[in-house]
């Protein structure tokens, strides 16, 4: 039986995932780990930053079988699935889970940030620089 997303949230709360076992605990990591613990399903593909998520979703076959792809104008859903472009500081963008909207403006979320190595944690995100949802087709 595949793990709830209540389940996933309890055990990698303040954990370091490292789904891929290179380049420390990235947000990637976090997402291919609740798509394997959660929605049961396969490595999606390899992508070089999170942005790459939403921008190549045409060219990521898995991607398209698992997830439809979204606009950052959707009402996100719990267990969505945020993806951000990317910053002056952060070339990559990140990804992150949707727990819930709490503004016009922002989204609560379980992240992990590759840059600060600190695990994943629920996080206030501003939309300002969202690209997007990805939403399980299984839902």
């Amino acid at each position: 039986m595949a793990m709830t997303f209540e389940m996933f949230l309890s055990k990698y709360c303040g954990q370091q995932v490292d789904w891929d076992k290179a380049y420390g605990c990235q947000c990637v990591d976090l997402f291919r780990q609740y798509c394997h613990d959660v929605l049961g399903i396969p490595h999606t593909g390899s992508v070089d930053g999170a942005k790459e998520l939403y921008e190549n979703y045409a060219k990521l076959p898995r991607e398209k079988e698992f997830f439809v792809r979204l606009s950052k104008t959707a009402v996100p859903k719990y267990g969505y699935v945020a993806v951000f472009g990317s910053t002056p500081t952060n070339k990559y963008g990140h990804v992150a889970l949707v727990i819930c909207r709490l503004s016009a403006s922002s989204l609560l979320v379980f992240e992990q940030n590759g840059f600060t190595q600190d695990g994943a944690k629920f996080t206030e995100r501003k939309m300002d620089n969202l690209l997007g949802y990805l939403k399980y087709r299984g839902e």
